[in-house]
């Protein structure tokens, strides 16, 4: 191609994009993409200008266009969810561009020859890429059309690339993210694979072996990105396989115990309850080494479905796993459940109903439940044999939705009726929340967390985006006792002679508050803020300190007032 001389002169550009349809809250951007990243770094120490950008398909063909006259290649992420997407794309791309075009991604292990001609791509790279997506491009770069491990061709398939030593390649480095601006959130993955075999999982289809990196290696990457930090950051494990081996996690959880004896971090991972409830202990380890959101599979409330799935846990699991993160104290437990999935009657969607609003009322404040419908990925049981749990597959391929209708029905249910019923249960578990917090059965302290999680560290659950954020009072009560930590207390807080010495101060604008439902006592206290001690307001109000104490007891289980050392 006539636009190599100028890249020999020059590092070449090489732009990695993992692209999804239109989706809502686009959550895959805030976590990023640790394979394309991974792949820019093993580019740029080998000669080459690499870039790694995530985000929606109109905003990624938008900086391909303004990029184009200098890009050497695209390197395109397939999986299950964007390969529509990127087809058209790359359709679109070759008919008025003049750069390499590159597919690599999970959705590659299913890709054979007549795939060339849907993608039409330059080359599809099936597996891990760091070292076949390097030599393919370094070879056009001087010209060579040489093949590749992995590479799909006329005429000849080829097998899947995995890779063993992870120790032989680059540390993936943030600032290789395109336009580049420091986030809390900092994915980081620490295992490749999984030993697990559900019917729905993707990994568990399809991997080759669970490949782990060392703890030495893991705590290596995970000081040295902390150390190019600014802020406080949110470490996201990625893997799902954290806690297959209790040795190798508890060593994984001293280093990090380390760490955050030098950096301001917390992190998040997920779990199989199975081994949550054959090593109980190790859940107050995590929490203490910095853990403060964890998810679990829940996928369903039925015995019958969990079994179906080979998910190695039962709904006690479960129950005993949230028992147990309630009174450790962890501050935020997700778990998701697949409505519509195998074997679904509507027995079985009252069960999983009835078995989330128990998991709720054993820990209100704890639980942030979501919903899926099942997705058929390739590989995996439920899509090679569908009929053995009772599933229809009206879309194989999965075109028609971006998670908001379902592309399988049941014998039992139609497509309309899954739908329906994840509204249902939705509702159901929402009302739930909104019940917790308005009888006042979450401890305020946990509502606390929740908000020092969410200003600091940018970790927002359910009930903090659905119940808390929404409640005008709460947020300005919590936004402002965070943000003056160490300088105002809640009631609760102060000792006996802090009672008497400390200053009344209002904590939320009077627009806030409906002085209709205040009392003549407390709408008195909070004009009369910001002057006096507790003592000299008792006194102004002619309240015996018992009055007193009643008043400003009430007000602060309100989130009216706090109180400040200093006026």
């Amino acid at each position: 191609m006539d636009f190599i001389s100028k890249t020999m002169k020059n590092k070449p550009e090489v732009l990695l994009i993992y692209t999804q349809r239109m989706v809502k809250g686009r959550n895959f951007e805030a976590i990023g993409n640790l394979g394309i990243l991974t792949l820019a770094a093993q580019l740029n120490a080998n000669g080459f200008e690499a870039k790694a950008y995530t985000g929606i398909t109109t905003d990624a063909m938008r900086i391909i266009e303004k990029k184009k006259d200098d890009l050497f290649a695209v390197c395109f992420y397939c999986d299950f969810d964007n390969q529509s997407a990127v087809a058209s794309m790359i359709c679109h791309l070759k008919r008025k561009s003049n750069f390499y075009i590159v597919i690599g991604g999970p959705q590659t292990l299913h890709m054979t020859e007549k795939d060339i001609e849907t993608f039409q791509a330059d080359a599809i790279l099936k597996g891990e890429g760091e070292e076949t997506l390097l030599e393919w491009l370094t070879g056009r770069l001087h010209g060579k059309e040489t093949t590749v491990r992995g590479e799909i061709k006329t005429g000849k398939d080829a097998d899947y690339v995995y890779l063993d030593d992870f120790s032989n390649y680059e540390l993936p480095r943030d600032e290789d993210v395109l336009n580049y601006e420091e986030k809390p959130l900092l994915s980081v993955i620490t295992a490749r694979g999984c030993p697990h075999r559900c019917a729905f999982c993707f990994e568990g289809g399809n991997s080759k072996k669970l490949r782990m990196r060392t703890v030495e290696a893991v705590l290596n990457e995970i000081e040295l990105r902390l150390t190019m930090s600014h802020g406080p950051r949110y470490i996201f494990f990625t893997d799902d396989t954290l806690t297959t081996n209790p040795s190798r996690l508890k060593k994984l959880l001293s280093g990090l115990k380390s760490l955050r004896t030098r950096f301001d971090f917390v992190w998040f991972c997920e779990a199989h309850p199975g081994f949550l409830v054959k090593n109980p202990e190790l859940i107050r380890e995590m929490i203490d080494s910095g853990m403060v959101r964890m998810q679990i599979g829940m996928e369903s409330g039925s015995r019958e479905v969990l079994e179906s799935y080979g998910k190695q846990a039962i709904p006690e699991d479960i129950k005993k796993v949230v028992e147990l993160c309630q009174k450790e104290g962890l501050p935020q437990l997700t778990g998701n459940y697949i409505i519509g999935g195998a074997l679904e009657t509507e027995k079985t969607l009252e069960e999983t109903t009835q078995a989330a609003l128990r998991l709720l009322d054993a820990a209100p404040g704890l639980l942030d439940l979501s919903t899926t419908f099942l997705m058929p990925l390739p590989g995996t049981r439920i899509y090679n044999h569908p009929e053995e749990f009772h599933i229809v597959l009206e879309d194989r391929d999965y075109i028609t939705s971006i998670d908001d209708f379902p592309v399988n029905h049941t014998d039992a249910l139609s497509l309309t009726e899954i739908c329906t019923a994840r509204a249902r249960f939705l509702t159901k578990v929402s009302t739930r929340m909104k019940e917790q917090f308005e009888k006042g059965l979450i401890p305020k302290q946990r509502i606390k967390k929740d908000f020092q999680l969410a200003i600091r560290y940018g970790i927002t659950g359910g009930y903090f985006k659905f119940i808390y954020a929404k409640n005008r009072i709460l947020f300005q009560y919590y936004s402002k006792l965070i943000e003056q930590e160490g300088l105002i207390k809640e009631w609760d807080e102060l000792n006996g002679e802090e009672k008497n010495t400390w200053i009344v101060q209002r904590a939320v604008d009077f627009s806030a508050i409906d002085i209709k439902m205040l009392t003549r006592l407390e709408l008195e206290c909070l004009e009369l803020s910001g002057r006096y001690t507790i003592k000299e307001l008792a006194e102004k109000m002619n309240l015996s300190s018992a009055d007193m104490s009643h008043l400003l007891t009430g007000m602060s289980e309100r989130y009216m007032i706090f109180f400040s050392r200093l006026l």
